[in-house]
């Protein structure tokens, strides 16, 4: 069965109350993961869409994602699902919760002009 399109947020809707969304943005890494983990997946999964849509939650998008199933995005976006699962863990969000960094690290130019 085709997934639906209109499932699908657009810029209107969220699929959580404002409030929550806030939380989300304010909430230190640990407890921003226990409060994603508390949305029902289907609603996570819209969430992340919706998260993806807006640039600027585009990384809180790809943390939501990254702790939603694979078959709930596929569910809700079909192809699309599956795009975001994969740029979410290329994005390389994964951060250590205790230090709130990310794990690896990225290439500078001080780096590459050391040769």
């Amino acid at each position: 069965m085709a997934p639906l399109r209109d499932s699908i947020p657009n810029e209107t809707t969220c699929p959580v109350p404002l409030e929550v969304l806030a939380l989300l943005l304010r909430s230190d890494e640990r407890t921003r993961g226990s409060l994603i983990r508390e949305i029902p997946a289907d609603v996570r999964s819209r969430l992340a869409f919706f998260c993806y849509n807006r640039v600027h939650l585009r990384v809180l998008a790809f943390r939501i994602t990254l702790l939603c199933e694979l078959k709930d995005l596929r569910l809700l976006a079909g192809a699309k699902g599956d795009l975001l699962y994969q740029q979410a863990t290329e994005h390389g969000i994964f951060e250590d919760a205790e230090l709130g960094r990310p794990r690896h690290r990225g290439v500078t130019l001080a780096r590459t002009a050391r040769g």
